[in-house]
């Protein structure tokens, strides 16, 4: 179990802030860093870690309009392939009730808007538009 309960903090400190040390970790966690660098790259090799990512502040870049689009369609791979390629799409997932759900960022509701009207033409059978007022909690599962 000593082993495991390693790897968890491991994991949950890089989770919390992945560019932390190992150094840094090590003196955290009171794990040796050897044992720290070994654990990470296993984590790597075994696709543990999938990769690095910074979460941004998208309204100080510009991007003021946020929403969540939940999708039924009937040219599900076109229309995927659209979703994938478009970059205002900042993910999709495969979900029960509907075929997509879709996170997307824009500047406006202007451009939001010409986004929906390229999305209608795939054939949509079911649409839902939920508009992103505030992230109260955002990627902290699995940290501290």
């Amino acid at each position: 179990m000593k082993a495991k309960s390693t790897k968890l903090l491991i994991l949950k400190n890089l989770r919390s802030n992945a560019r932390k040390s190992f150094t840094d970790i090590s003196r955290a966690t009171k794990i040796p860093v050897t044992t720290v660098f070994d654990n990470y790259h296993k984590f790597l090799n075994k696709k543990v870690i999938t990769r690095h990512t910074s979460l941004i502040d998208f309204k100080q870049l510009g991007y003021y309009y946020r929403s969540f689009l939940f999708i039924n369609a009937r040219c599900k791979s076109e229309l995927l392939s659209f979703l994938c390629e478009h970059r205002n799409v900042n993910s999709i997932s495969r979900i029960s009730t509907y075929d997509y759900f879709i996170d997307t960022v824009f500047p406006g509701l202007k451009e939001f808007h010409f986004f929906l009207d390229e999305v209608r033409d795939f054939g949509l059978m079911k649409l839902e538009v939920h508009e992103v007022i505030e992230h109260i909690k955002k990627e902290e599962f699995f940290c501290y």
